[in-house]
């Protein structure tokens, strides 16, 4: 029986397949794994905190966060020739059930059953990539995408290239696979619950990431002494303490190589306020030229959040990360007929398949359009967007019973955004020479 105020969701019989679980070849930053479940569906460790705030999310916030689309349950595999992948098994009987909160609208809902069909399965013989851990240890990785990632890592001094997916998913799926392997070994077995979130990156072709841990504090109101001293160190070294932001993550595709430069959080860390500057004015240069058409996008986006933000009292977003995100290729932007979601696959989604405001507008209409939505006014746009992500560490009055309830908006979260809609402004300006 389905546990009380759980709702039930039909999805097509023969959809709830085992799905076998690869790495998100685009995942710039993080810690944990983020899983491609399906096209347009990735999954990431279930952490009760972040699901429940995805769960609960203030309408206006919605636009800038990916959908939530349920929990599935993962299981180590370890076939008789020694490799280990994770296979995702969604529930079973046809049906989805999801968790609900008091504060979470209808619409949160809603979505649940089209993701499901797992009809392109990655065990289909077509995959552009495959993961896999031996039992040494190593990763064997089999691709037959062209694209190439390219990473300097300033901690290791190493230059990192692989082909087909970014040097920084592999390690989080290394460490990812690891982990519970080690776990199964002492458990005898052992299934994880992991929660589904919306692929902003499905409607790019070539994706450029931004990936930014905002605000002037990282830690959490219940973290121990000496995590909190470790984060608040890598605030005060970094331009977090000044900006409010910093780099965890980067890849932006340069149209002259036809390559990914990649950088990593430990690049971020190093980065002083004017090689800040100077990365943003990077992450908009595909090798030819420096794309300042997007920055009225980018901003607009920016501005809209920052007064969400602004009206959400008590709420803390410690920790969390902000994506900025761009098509690599000059016009692959929006026309009139289509929304940034896109129903049909893209050019590069083909690609990788084959080689790799209305303020009156309710919750329900909201969640109805995929989150993403944009309507043209005319002509063709960048296809530019920009998602929260991230809630592990985040609270507000009244969640989960948390003892420390702060006052007001988010101010170090609004003094990140207030800085990169100025910096981003000023690429424009003065653009910096690369």
């Amino acid at each position: 029986m389905p546990e009380e105020g759980a709702v039930m969701m039909d999805t097509e019989p023969g959809d709830c397949e085992p799905v076998q679980l690869q790495p998100f070849i685009h995942q710039v930053g993080g810690h944990t794994s983020m899983l491609r479940f399906n096209d347009d569906t990735l999954c990431k460790p279930l952490i009760e905190r972040e699901q429940v705030f995805y769960q609960a999310i203030p309408c206006s916030l919605k636009q800038f966060t990916p959908q939530y689309r349920g929990v599935i349950e993962v299981q180590l595999h370890e076939d008789s020739e020694g490799y280990i992948t994770l296979i995702g098994y969604p529930p079973e009987s046809g049906k989805v059930t999801r968790n609900t909160s008091p504060a979470s609208s209808e619409s949160d809902t809603d979505t649940v059953s089209p993701v499901l069909n797992t009809k392109h399965r990655h065990d289909r013989p077509t995959d552009p990539y495959s993961v896999r851990l031996l039992r040494s240890g190593s990763l064997e990785v089999s691709t037959q995408t062209e694209k190439v990632f390219h990473m300097n890592d300033p901690k290791s001094g190493k230059h990192d290239k692989t082909e087909g997916i970014n040097p920084w998913s592999l390690k989080c799926h290394k460490r990812q696979l690891s982990k519970m392997r080690r776990i199964t070994q002492g458990a005898g077995s052992f299934t994880s619950k992991f929660i589904l979130l919306e692929n902003i990156a499905a409607q790019c072709d070539y994706p450029c990431i931004l990936d930014l841990k905002m605000g002037t504090r990282q830690h959490g109101d219940d973290v121990p002494e000496a995590k909190k001293q470790s984060h608040i160190k890598k605030c005060e070294q970094s331009t977090s303490s000044v900006l409010g932001v910093r780099i965890c993550g980067m890849q932006v595709y340069q149209a002259n190589t036809q390559k990914y430069i990649c950088h990593n959080k430990y690049y971020g860390r190093s980065l002083s306020v004017e090689g800040f500057k100077q990365a943003l004015c990077q992450f908009l240069h595909n090798g030819h030229t420096l794309r300042t058409e997007l920055v009225h996008e980018i901003v607009k986006r920016l501005q809209d959040l920052h007064q969400s933000v602004t009206e959400q009292d008590t709420f803390r977003f410690y920790s969390s990360s902000l994506l900025i995100m761009y098509d690599g290729v000059v016009g692959n932007g929006n026309t009139a007929s289509t929304s940034r979601h896109g129903q049909s696959h893209s050019a590069g989604e083909r690609e990788l398949e084959h080689e790799d405001s209305d303020s009156n507008t309710s919750c329900v209409s909201e969640g109805d359009q995929p989150s993403n939505m944009v309507y043209l006014r005319g002509g063709q746009i960048p296809n530019v967007d920009v998602k929260m992500i991230d809630f592990a560490h985040s609270t507000h009055s009244g969640f989960q019973g948390d003892k420390t309830v702060h006052k007001g908006p988010d101010e170090g979260y609004l003094l990140g955004l207030a800085n990169l809609i100025k910096m981003f402004n000023e690429i424009v300006d003065r653009p910096l020479p690369l």
